[in-house]
């Protein structure tokens, strides 16, 4: 009887009889469960292999075989022969490899509620990893092995994008920095690259919390995960890489794309540059160079790319809002390099010498982009308001910190929502004021306003800076405002 006809045999036996029929085979051949016997095909394969081949998921299946593998489990001395967690988590069987690796419905470490916390799952899970560890009948499937296609657990974990498999083998140390051979061309991939191709969040913070090089160029593209996400646009792979610190990613690092010098490479805003010249893919690349500008990066050095950006600004500033909306520590670092005359990305916010800018000149419409810029101020300082549970009206509790207010930030863009809110309901506006068009401009700040408003007391700007620190009466608001013509 060859090894099929009978392995066919025996998996139809009860789970008692298959126990004594290995173990009669054990007490004649004491390798027996170590050994590999050729198929017709010219593979090998193990008892243990041949179980999990024919084993199915669903509970009702005939071929439900967990409780004879749990019987090899029991018996074998070495149970990595042959790969056999390799071999379910490549077929798919992510429940059976769960299952060899000791989780069970009493002991999962994720539960079922969405909000799970995973780092925390994973370290409880190391815990009871040590436990069963201790046991005497515990087994030890080697993490590190790889199977014959060079596959590593860590690897196929992460291919399977189940994440309660990811922790479950994450739990037991393996080497988190050992390369694998991922595509057609045997590019070699880290596990934490391979996460951001996947597009695999939890992945990408189960290895970076885990210690992975957050700035490890690879390939012959020389790609860091930064570069890998933009180049890839893989943008949930880059949101989740900024929760680290940006000092470990290199957020400006370049790759081996090069530019017609054939000596510079791409950095990642560059990368995302050339997907927002494609119009199919704009509004996440978009999206991608509001996350790393918000982060420090630095705007491209080319010219081209600097000139796309600007004709997408408006665009550009909301994903920013989107963005910033719930990181309030990155307004003010954003909205002063926004502020820095004469850099690269005042430049772009403003673009003051643009053909466009010179357009909306003439008819007296200025962009949007400098008053969206000022609303991040505003936005987050109404909501910290908000968030201290303030009972006045939200403009009285304004009003009542802008005397002891120092932040000339905070200040200016106070200026600007109170001088738009002005010019928007005066009966015939002025559309070529001159602080509206500095403002538009970017050609203004605190220290300008200041200068204006002592300059030209009754003019719009005065008016409103003096409303900023004192409490006018209604008749000089309504002589002022006639005589407002700027």
């Amino acid at each position: 009887m060859d090894f099929i006809d009978e392995m066919n045999a025996v998996v139809a036996l009860q789970c008692d009889e298959f126990h004594d029929y290995i173990k009669k085979k054990l007490s004649k051949e004491k390798d027996y469960l170590d050994r590999l016997f050729w198929l017709p095909d010219g593979s090998q394969m193990t008892v243990f292999n041949y179980l999990i081949a024919q084993h199915q998921e669903g509970q009702d299946s005939a071929t439900h075989l967990t409780d004879k593998i749990d019987v090899i489990l029991d018996l074998s001395e070495n149970v990595n022969i042959g790969e056999p967690l390799h071999q379910a988590i490549a077929a798919g069987k992510i429940q059976l490899a769960l299952h060899l690796l000791c989780i069970d419905n009493t002991n999962r470490p994720l539960s079922e509620c969405s909000s799970v916390n995973i780092i925390n799952a994973l370290s409880v899970w190391r815990e009871q990893i040590k436990e069963l560890a201790s046991q005497s009948k515990a087994y030890i499937f080697d993490v590190n092995k790889r199977d014959n296609e060079g596959r590593t657990l860590l690897s196929l974990a992460i291919d399977s994008k189940n994440t309660e498999l990811l922790i479950s083998i994450l739990a037991r140390n393996p080497n988190i920095h050992t390369i694998t051979n991922k595509s057609k061309g045997n590019a070699a991939f880290q596990p934490l690259h391979q996460a951001v191709v996947l597009d695999y969040v939890d992945g990408i913070r189960l290895l970076a919390h885990e210690g992975a090089n957050l700035a490890n160029p690879i390939g012959i593209m020389k790609d860091t995960p930064v570069l890998l996400a933009a180049r890839l646009l893989k943008m949930n792979a880059l949101e989740v890489l900024m929760e680290f610190s940006v000092d470990d990613l290199n957020l400006n690092a370049e790759n081996n794309h090069y530019f017609e010098d054939k000596k510079t490479g791409h950095t990642a805003i560059e990368e995302l540059c050339l997907h927002i010249a494609n119009n199919k893919t704009r509004v996440e690349a978009i999206r991608g160079v509001a996350i790393l500008l918000c982060h420090g990066a630095e705007p491209p050095r080319n010219e081209v790319m600097r000139a796309l950006l600007r004709t997408h600004r408006v665009d550009l500033l909301k994903a920013v809002h989107c963005y910033l909306e719930d990181k309030p520590d990155l307004v003010d670092p954003f909205v002063k390099r926004c502020h820095l005359s004469e850099s690269a990305l005042h430049c772009i916010v403003y673009a003051d010498h643009s053909w466009g800018n010179a357009l909306r000149h003439l008819f007296g419409s200025p962009c949007s982009a400098a008053f969206l810029v000022e609303d991040l101020v505003i936005r987050k300082y109404s909501n910290t308001l908000v968030n201290q549970g303030t009972h006045e009206p939200l403009h009285i509790a304004i009003n009542q910190q802008l005397p002891s207010e120092q932040d000339s930030v905070k200040l200016y863009a106070e200026f600007v929502r109170r001088y738009q809110h002005a010019y928007d309901n005066q009966l015939l506006p002025n559309c070529w004021s001159t602080m509206r068009w500095k403002i538009a401009k970017g050609d203004s700040d605190w220290g300008t306003v200041e200068r204006y408003a002592t300059t030209y007391p009754k003019s719009r700007t005065g008016i409103i800076y003096k409303e900023m620190f004192t409490k006018p009466y209604v008749s000089d608001l309504i002589g002022n405002a006639l005589e407002a013509n700027l």
